[in-house]
């Protein structure tokens, strides 16, 4: 039977690791559960063995990356944490949550379970901040405060699901579902990711190759027939042209681009320019349609979640108004929180709003009538997501033959100039 390298605590909270042979994962945690253990890692003996050195390594050479002899520096270090490859991502928290869950639902006590997951953490700066949040908690703090001394690490839908389970006695229950919750954007992100890179690496080099035959292709020919005093057919003129443009003028060329793109990072930043370039983002064809399903999956799912934790539902809204990314939309949010101020109920608010389609919001009423909001919530973010898939799938599969036909008539013309030059010079020649 295969072997497996498994890290697990057993119920008074300390840590063990060890091999169990078994038929997969699921046997390994069954054989440890029954020996009263709580599993936290489990992985092939294989690929675990790997990982660790690759762990031990990282932590070896990076922990303390600025160092001088007989002291470290300490400011640099902080700088150094707080790079973006080493802050704890969505993965990282969801692990965080699960993980604590876990150990909290198996009775462990707080302060031991974050004893036991500054050992399993890998980053070291996401390591100190459990310290420090072991050490606050052990102080008398509530884990909720402790967690919001550090606004980088855990933004608000984490610290408001925590409280809301910290207060009702259920922060097992809270953080799986914060798991749950986390695992699902973490999910999304990667398809999103996954389905954009091809687009993107057909669309780079594209225009890499643009650029290469018209800098530095066509200049070599100019030289030739230049040496050869012929009149050129226009074609061949402009593309020479553009070629010598670029070749003379690429410093400002960049200098443009970079100046575009400060531009408009500046204007979209200003409030009017970010309203502005929202709005005009949910009017564009294709994309218009994806920006809102990804928009309302993001608002369903997060607002579901903090309700299913027992967080009031204006406290939920407030929250969730800075996690929908459009202004537009965060408008509409705030809203929705002051006509639910006023006695007003939510299916109402949103059935005004031409937004929200009619099935989000006859899902919505049957959740208000039935007392389950949360779940139907749930169900409209899982829907929205999967649409948003379909729809992303479609759309690359109808942008890559267009960028691969775009290449193609562009360096097509570029060849076709070239030959019509050529075949001038033959027939002067003849």
């Amino acid at each position: 039977m295969p072997e497996f390298s498994y890290k697990a605590a057993n119920p008074g909270g300390e840590l063990s690791s060890g091999r169990v042979s078994a038929a997969d994962e699921r046997q390994a945690a069954s054989l440890l559960q029954r020996q009263g253990l709580i599993p936290l890692r489990i992985l092939a003996f294989e690929e675990n063995a790997a990982h660790a050195a690759v762990i031990d390594y990282a932590s070896n050479q990076t922990r303390q990356p600025f160092k001088v002899p007989g002291k470290s520096l300490p400011a640099l270090n902080e700088w150094y944490d707080r790079m973006p490859w080493r802050r704890a991502g969505v993965k990282e928290l969801a692990g965080f949550a699960e993980d604590l869950g876990l150990l909290l639902k198996a009775g462990v006590p707080l302060n031991r379970a974050l004893v036991i997951l500054v050992e399993l953490v890998e980053k070291p700066s996401f390591s100190r901040v459990m310290e420090g949040l072991r050490e606050q908690v052990k102080e008398g703090s509530t884990f909720w405060e402790a967690l919001r001394r550090y606004p980088r690490i855990f933004p608000p839908v984490f610290i408001g699901m925590v409280r809301a389970g910290e207060s009702g006695g259920i922060l097992d229950e809270a953080l799986s579902r914060l798991a749950l919750y986390l695992n699902g954007i973490r999910e999304l992100k990667e398809f999103l990711v996954g389905a954009m890179i091809y687009p993107l690496i057909l669309t780079l080099t594209t225009g890499a190759s643009i650029i290469v035959l018209l800098a530095f292709v066509l200049p070599k020919f100019a030289a030739i027939f230049a040496d050869m005093g012929v009149a050129l057919p226009t074609a061949t003129r402009l593309m020479l042209s553009g070629g010598n443009f670029m070749q003379e003028w690429w410093w400002a060329l960049l200098l443009g681009a970079v100046m575009i793109i400060w531009g408009y990072r500046r204007f979209y930043h200003s409030p009017k320019g970010r309203l502005l370039i929202d709005r005009l983002k949910l009017r564009l064809p294709l994309f218009g349609a994806i920006f809102i399903k990804m928009d309302l999956a993001r608002f369903f799912r997060t607002l579901g979640a903090m309700l299913a934790s027992g967080v009031p539902i204006l406290e939920a809204l407030q929250v969730v108004g800075g996690v929908v990314s459009n202004k537009i939309l965060e408008q509409k949010v705030a809203h929705l929180q002051e006509e639910l101020r006023r006695g007003a109920v939510v299916s109402k608010v949103l059935a005004a709003d031409p937004v929200f389609p009619s099935l989000a919001v006859h899902m919505v009423g049957v959740g208000e009538e039935t007392g389950h909001l949360d779940e139907m919530l749930e169900k409209l973010a899982e829907m929205y997501d999967r649409e948003l898939k379909v729809t992303i799938k479609a759309l690359t599969s109808l942008f890559e033959p267009l960028v691969i036909l775009f290449m193609g008539l562009v360096i097509g013309a570029i060849v076709v100039s070239m030959l019509m030059a050529i075949f001038s010079v033959n027939e002067l020649g003849g």
